[in-house]
């Protein structure tokens, strides 16, 4: 955001740079150009404003008037964009956020909240708070800069994070399930002990963290996450995130994962110690393939066992392969079969082809034996045969996918439905990571990291709370959150402190007061 969206300059014809944030392009004044030390090229800048789209001029900041005409930077009209701060403040009162960060954080309340909002509108890189909370009406009313920002980050302690934990987990609803997952956020920091070098969701080798988040399937928010070494995997970290579950009130919870926290040790654990779980199982297991061979006959198109318009047949079978008893829901999907089958022949065909070329046998690793038979014929070549029985063993398991469960009140249909719900993590991950923008960390200390990830929670609250809200309506207006946010900037405030009273610049537009009806908060001016 720039100091007077009204106010528009050109371009400065040399010596720009430019870099795209949340779908807002940022001009910057390149002070050095060199290269680092991996040999890269690199610079120095200073951001002096943002690109207005629609005339390719320049909004800009207190830094290009410093720099290009040194001039004292205009004085603000005295008028605010105010909708998103009346939106975001309503919001953590209604929920609850506003009088824990009171208690929990006396002192830094109103800049947790300032640059929560600041997030949830421009997502993670701080350089443009100032120019945002000098247009923007904020809790902290007045401007905050990013080194104040920064310290206010390292003051926001972990025990306080946890007791806030404690009392925001009484959001969960008494019965619901909780999804848990784990995504990863990278970092090019050296000071950070907490980064270890593994694989993001990308397949990519960064250093990283991992922060595994609990997140309620009935009330749709987010309640509670750790961070951990990035290294670890997320199977190995299940039990330690639990033992977490007694101290936040959480020790009663009903968990839904996915196939990637399964090892008969975690199912043993969960069970042992009184959770129930909904958790998919990976086809390669023995007691899956034993499943699937004994039973898949009994569902495969039987209308007994249809669940409804849409939905895979399914059966549910009790099991006692892991040493305790558990129910084994077994699914079939005729339109999941066809998909598999016709990728599993792509497979074979493109490995046929591959091995037709090749003068040496393949690396095991590459598993090219899994459905061919490999050796050398009399005359020295490379020969290979496929492996019809494995071929068709595999084929036989197309179109399965079983789900664990201790439960034991549910119908197959119902468990379906819970772990189908879990996706809300998962697009939560994805608006944290790209809307907030936090697939990058860009702090450079553990105690700096540890604030910025709590005040991206805070926000990541509300936004979640919108989206529930306006899921229909985003959907019926083929509409973002991020137009959102923009409509209700145009929401404009005078300054309070230039009249005598704070007052809105023009009333709510029709679309305005539909969007605070549907999140349930009362919109300026009206009457509870």
């Amino acid at each position: 955001m720039a100091l007077d969206k009204s106010v528009l300059v050109d371009l400065p014809e040399h010596g720009i740079a430019y870099k795209k944030v949340s779908g807002k392009t940022y001009v910057y004044y390149v002070t050095a150009t060199y290269r680092n030390e991996k040999g890269q090229p690199t610079c120095d800048r200073s951001s002096i404003g943002r690109l207005d789209e629609e005339t390719g001029k320049l909004i800009p900041n207190r830094n290009y008037y410093e720099i290009y005409l040194k001039k004292p930077v205009p004085q603000a009209k005295g008028i605010f964009d105010y909708g998103v701060y009346d939106v975001f403040g309503k919001i953590c009162a209604k929920l609850g956020v506003t009088k824990l960060l009171k208690r929990y954080f006396p002192e830094n309340c109103s800049e947790i909240l300032t640059v929560a909002q600041y997030m949830l509108s421009e997502g993670n890189v701080m350089y443009y708070l100032d120019d945002y909370t000098e247009s923007h009406s904020t809790q902290l009313n007045g401007i905050m800069s990013d080194e104040k920002c920064g310290k206010m980050f390292s003051a926001i302690r972990s025990e306080d994070i946890m007791l806030f934990f404690r009392e925001w987990m009484k959001q969960k609803k008494p019965h619901e399930y909780v999804a848990y997952d784990v995504t990863s956020i990278s970092s090019y920091s050296k000071n950070m002990t907490e980064l270890e070098w593994g694989y993001n969701r990308d397949k990519e080798r960064l250093p990283q963290l991992n922060l595994g988040m609990y997140f309620g399937e009935e009330s749709k928010l987010p309640l509670y996450y750790r961070t951990y070494p990035g290294s670890i995997s997320d199977k190995a970290h299940l039990k330690y995130m639990l033992e977490d579950n007694e101290f936040i009130n959480a020790k009663k919870t009903r968990f839904v994962m996915d196939r990637g926290f399964y090892s008969a040790d975690n199912l043993r654990y969960l069970a042992d110690n009184g959770y129930r779980f909904v958790i998919a199982l990976p086809g390669s297991l023995k007691y899956v393939s034993e499943i699937i061979a004994k039973h898949g006959d009994e569902i495969r198109n039987y209308s007994a066992y249809r669940l409804g318009h849409g939905l895979p047949y399914g059966k549910k079978y009790e099991t006692n392969a892991l040493g305790f008893r558990m129910n084994v829901h077994l699914f079939y999907d005729n339109e999941k079969a066809l998909k598999e089958i016709g990728s599993l022949y792509e497979l074979i065909d493109s490995q046929e082809d591959d091995l037709k070329n090749m003068q040496e046998p393949p690396d095991k690793k590459l598993h090219y034996d899994r459905y061919f038979f490999i050796n050398r014929s009399n005359d020295g070549k490379l020969a290979f045969k496929r492996n019809d029985e494995a071929i068709d063993a595999r084929i036989s398991q197309c179109g399965f996918f079983l789900i664990a469960e201790t439960d034991f009140k549910k119908s197959t249909a119902e468990i379906l439905d819970i772990y189908r719900r879990r996706d809300v993590i998962e697009k939560s991950f994805d608006d944290l990571k790209n809307e907030t923008d936090m697939k990058r960390l860009c702090t450079q200390s553990g105690e700096t990291t540890q604030g910025k990830l709590f005040v991206a929670f805070i926000a990541q609250i509300v936004r979640a709370y919108m989206l529930d809200n306006l899921t229909d309506y985003l959907r019926r207006n083929t509409c973002t959150m991020k137009k959102i946010l923009n409509e209700l900037d145009k929401i404009k405030q005078f300054d309070p402190h230039l009249s005598s009273a704070a007052h809105l610049i023009n009333p709510l537009t029709k679309k305005q007061r539909e969007l605070y009806d549907l999140l349930k908060i009362l919109a300026p001016g009206s009457i509870g």
